[in-house]
């Protein structure tokens, strides 16, 4: 039996091209003029999606959506917009929306967004998922779990912001865990890492032949992600030339392989991370703004690990694992009086060394290397001597050239050895970084 569509808006044209859409596509479809209308059809009739309109008289989509969350939680629901209504794009997912199309949108991507949103219709959308991975209690943390239940109960592309180490890649993670698509690939991509000349053959793969090298098929990431999720970390390194390839698969959803004459459709759900902010980047030109608004389906902003120091202790016991490794209330005094560069991940790096040089021991100050950023201490940068856990803003007996050694190793440490990162989190450029660690032997 053909599933039944009931769609909501008040102009007749963009009704009309949507009705004759989907029964082409073997839907049986309801045209309705506004939210009024729609459910006093849904009192009478039983369909399993409705695509409404978001501006409309006498109810809008907002008001409509609201109405069907709490009368029907389970049917699922697709807005429309245009470009200019993202805000009300994010509102609406907050209610409950699985998904949005911007008008106008091909007959390709209108039939792939209705087909996934009938394939995804969940059993039941009232028990939200505890998020365990994300470890915290601060409200910072607790907003950015909001923000994950909300990214994974829909289908839209979410853009996650924040600093290095904050957890990016984690929280990517979570939305997957959590979504429908959760059964579906994660394929994780570091832009950065990315040689410009192979980016067509990375992401759209190339056939055996078509350039030197070549000697095999490849598939490419796109079709790696079909059905789940692609993860674009560090997306601020990918050329605009690049983000306008990537622009037109969100488009369209057509994968042409390099060297191949035939297109593959894929269904791709996009997660994008970067540590930059996208509005000075869309400023810089360096991150083109279609492609910005139609990755910000969600975005998720997190907090850097100073904005929530209350969660320290949780996360340090959380990286010292659960075979009863303890610290001394000196050793948690210290972690929270010291700043983080780095982050989480330099806090999970400092914990995991600590326990190993701890041994059976409780976990002391005097395990933890906190010489590399005890200089920009809590107390330091508040201006207090007394900071309570017994250490100098810097060690003695260090030179400044040792402290800029330090840093510098750590910086590498913290970011896995990516010297683009490293030099980012040090507020150098690469060539400075590359020729401090020339002069340290650190090549």
């Amino acid at each position: 039996m053909a599933s039944k569509i009931l769609i909501v808006d008040d102009e007749p044209s963009a009704s009309d091209y949507l009705r004759l859409l989907l029964e082409q596509d073997g839907f049986e479809v309801r045209a309705t003029a506004n939210g009024v209308e729609a459910l006093i059809a849904l009192e009478t009739n039983p369909f399993e999606l409705v695509i409404s309109d978001l501006r409309m008289p006498q109810m809008d989509g907002l008001e409509l959506l609201s109405h069907l969350k709490q009368r029907w939680p389970d049917l699922p629901v697709i807005v429309l917009t245009a470009n200019e209504g993202i805000q009300d794009v994010v509102q609406a997912i907050h209610l409950g929306a699985l998904n949005y199309l911007v008008k106008p949108s091909s007959p390709a991507v209108v039939s792939e967004a209705v087909k996934k949103a009938l394939r995804l219709r969940p059993g039941s959308r009232s028990a939200p998922p505890q998020v365990h991975e994300l470890v915290g209690e601060s409200p910072a943390i607790a907003e950015v779990r909001h923000r994950v239940v909300m990214a994974a109960r829909s289908d839209v592309h979410v853009m996650i912001t924040g600093d290095t180490g904050t957890g990016k890649e984690l929280v990517a993670r979570a939305i997957h865990t959590y979504s429908p698509l959760a059964g579906g690939p994660f394929v994780a991509h570091n832009c950065a890492l990315s040689p410009p000349e192979l980016f067509e053959s990375e992401f759209f793969g190339h056939r055996r032949g078509s350039f030197t090298g070549a000697d095999r098929d490849h598939g490419g990431l796109l079709r790696q992600a079909d059905g789940g999720v692609l993860f674009l970390d560090e997306l601020e390194t990918m050329l605009p030339a690049h983000q306008a390839k990537l622009l037109r698969v969100l488009d369209d959803g057509e994968v042409r392989a390099v060297g191949s004459e035939k297109s593959h459709r894929v269904s791709v759900r996009f997660l994008a991370a970067t540590n930059r902010d996208p509005e000075i980047m869309m400023q810089e030109r360096t991150l083109r703004e279609d492609l910005y608004y139609r990755l910000r389906g969600i975005e998720i902003r997190l907090p850097t690990l100073n904005e929530r120091i209350v969660d320290v202790p949780l996360l340090a016991r959380h990286f010292a694992g659960t075979d009863g490794t303890a610290f001394t209330p000196d050793a948690l005094d210290a972690l929270m009086e010291t700043t983080w560069p780095g982050n989480v991940r330099q806090l999970r790096n400092i914990v995991q060394g600590a326990k190993a040089a701890a041994g059976e021991e409780k976990i002391g100050v005097g395990h933890l290397s906190l010489d590399s950023v005890s200089w920009g201490s809590r107390a330091a940068a508040s201006g207090d001597a007394s900071s309570g856990s017994g250490r100098d803003a810097v060690p003695h007996g260090l030179t400044l050239r040792e402290l800029e050694r330090r840093a510098v190793e750590q910086a590498l440490a913290d970011c896995d050895g990516n010297r683009t990162r490293a030099a980012k989190l040090l507020d150098i450029d690469r060539s400075t970084l590359r020729r401090k660690m020339q002069e340290f032997g650190l090549d």
